[in-house]
C-alpha cells in the first residue's frame, strides 16, 4: 500500500486532499505530527517490518520551510495564472502555506510583469516558474517550451527589474523544456545536453550549513527543509569511523560528505549528474585540501559500480545512500550489502520505497538496527526516513 492510504480522509473537521501538494498544511501541527507517526507505524506493522522505530523528528519550521517551489503557468483568455496542478484556480497566483513569503512576493511581481502586453510572447511561452535557494538568498528559473531571441529579451528583461525590486532575488536563468513535461526539469533529459542559460546574478546557489558554504548550479538537486538539515547532520555525525571511509552513492554537490569529512580519513562518491559531480569537487578543492576525497559521475546501478568502488574498508568502511524518490535501481541494494560495510546509512525521501527496501536488506542477512523519521516535508503526505543498517559480518581471510 501507498503512504498516503494510511491517512485518514479527516482529521477532526477538516477534510485532507490527498491531491494537494500541501494536503495537510491546514493541521495543526502537532496534529500532523501525530497522523505521521500513527501512520508511518502501521505501515511498517502491514509491512511486517520489525525494527526500532523513533518518532518523527519535528520540523523547526513547520510551514514556510520550501527553499524550492514551482507555479505551472496558464494564459487563459488572455488572463495569466501562476498555480499548482492542472487547472488554474480563480486567483491570478496560488498561495502557499510552505514556501515563505518572499516566494509569494516574487510570483505577484513576475505575475505583473508578464501581464504586461510587451511580455506576452514570453507569457504564452513558460511552463513553469520554478524558485530555488535558500532562505536569505533566491534564483528564478523560467522553465519554457519554446526559445527565440525575443524571449530571452523579454525574459532577461523581467528578470533584471525583479531582481531591482526584491532583495533576496538574487539571479535568473531560463531553461528549454519542449516536452512540457510535470517537472521542473526534463524527467529524462536528452544526450545532447539541454539548453540552460543565466540571464542575470550569480552562476551558483548557495547552501551554508555548519560553518560551510557548499555551492551548487541550479539545475543540481538540493534539499528543500534548510530548517532540518542541521538536526540530520547531527544524527549521521553519529556514524562515521575516525580513520575510516565514507562510500557517498548519490552525493549530489557533496552535502552530506563534505560536512562529514573532518571525521573520516577518505571519501568516495558518486553521483549520475555531471553538473553535481563538478561542484563536489570544486567544493571539496575548498574545504578538504588536506584529505583523500574522490567524486565520479556515475550511474548508479549494479552493472554501474562494478570494478569503480574503492577497496574495501571493513568495519571501518560507511556507505551512505541518499537516492531520488523513485528510489535504487535493482541490484543496487545487493551489491552495497555484499561489501560488509561496517554499516549503511540509507536515506528515504520517497515513503512508498521504504518497505520494498527494507524486505530487501531483511531478505539479505542485514539487521535493520534503529529507523529515525524526520519530518523533511511538513504538510504533504510524505516523510524522510534514515535507516540504520548492520550488514552480516563475515570473517576476511
Amino acid at each position: 500500500m501507498r503512504f498516503a492510504e494510511y491517512f485518514p480522509e479527516k482529521s477532526g473537521e477538516v477534510a485532507i486532499n490527498s491531491f494537494s501538494p500541501e494536503s495537510l498544511a491546514v493541521l495543526d501541527y502537532k496534529e500532523e505530527l501525530l497522523l505521521k507517526n500513527k501512520a508511518l507505524k502501521a505501515l511498517l506493522f502491514e509491512g511486517k517490518i520489525k525494527a526500532p522505530l523513533a518518532d518523527i523528528v519535528p520540523s523547526p519550521r513547520p510551514r514556510a520551510y520550501r527553499t524550492t517551489g514551482k507555479r505551472r503557468v496558464s494564459y487563459v483568455n488572455g488572463k495569466l495564472f501562476f498555480h499548482f496542478g492542472k487547472t488554474h484556480g480563480k486567483v491570478p497566483v496560488a498561495p502557499s502555506l510552505l514556501e515563505p513569503e518572499s516566494h509569494q512576493a516574487v510570483y505577484s511581481l513576475l505575475h505583473k510583469i508578464f501581464s504586461r502586453p510587451r511580455f506576452k510572447a514570453a507569457a504564452t511561452a513558460l511552463n513553469y516558474i520554478i524558485l530555488r535557494g535558500s532562505y536569505s538568498e533566491h534564483a528564478v528559473i523560467f522553465n519554457v517550451r519554446r526559445l527565440n531571441g525575443d524571449i530571452v529579451r523579454n525574459l532577461r528583461s523581467a528578470a533584471e527589474e525583479a531582481v531591482e525590486n526584491i532583495p533576496l532575488l538574487r539571479s535568473a536563468f531560463v531553461y528549454l523544456d519542449e516536452t512540457g513535461s510535470d517537472y521542473y526539469l526534463e524527467a529524462e533529459r536528452p544526450e545532447k545536453g539541454v539548453a540552460f542559460k543565466k540571464l542575470c546574478g550569480p552562476e551558483y546557489l548557495a547552501l551554508k550549513l555548519e560553518g560551510k558554504k557548499l555551492l551548487y548550479p541550479a539545475t543540481v538537486f538540493s534539499q528543500i527543509n534548510e530548517s532540518i538539515l542541521p538536526l540530520f547532520l547531527k544524527e549521521l555525525e553519529n556514524f562515521p569511523v575516525s580513520g575510516g571511509c565514507l562510500i557517498d552513492l548519490y552525493c549530489g554537490y557533496g552535502l552530506w560528505s563534505l560536512l562529514l569529512a573532518d571525521k573520516l580519513e577518505s571519501v568516495w562518491g558518486a553521483e549520475l549528474s555531471s553538473d553535481a559531480v563538478r561542484a563536489a569537487k570544486a567544493n571539496a578543492a575548498f574545504h578538504c585540501k588536506d584529505k583523500e576525497v574522490h567524486y565520479e559521475a556515475l550511474s548508479i546501478t549494479a552493472e554501474g559500480l562494478k570494478g569503480k568502488l574503492p577497496p574495501l574498508k571493513g568495519k571501518k568502511e560507511l556507505i551512505l545512500l541518499d537516492p531520488p524518490r523513485k528510489g535504487c535501481a535493482p541490484g543496487v541494494l545487493e551489491t552495497v550489502i555484499a561489501r560488509r560495510p561496517g554499516k549503511i546509512l540509507h536515506m528515504f525521501c520517497g515513503a512508498d520505497e521504504i518497505l520494498p527496501a527494507l524486505k530487501i536488506y531483511q531478505a539479505n542477512g542485514c539487521t535493520i538496527e534503529k529507523l529515525i523519521p524526520f519530518d523533511f516535508f511538513p504538510g504533504s503526505m510524505n516523510i524522510e526516513m534514515l535507516a540504520v543498517i548492520a550488514p552480516p559480518q563475515v570473517s576476511r581471510n
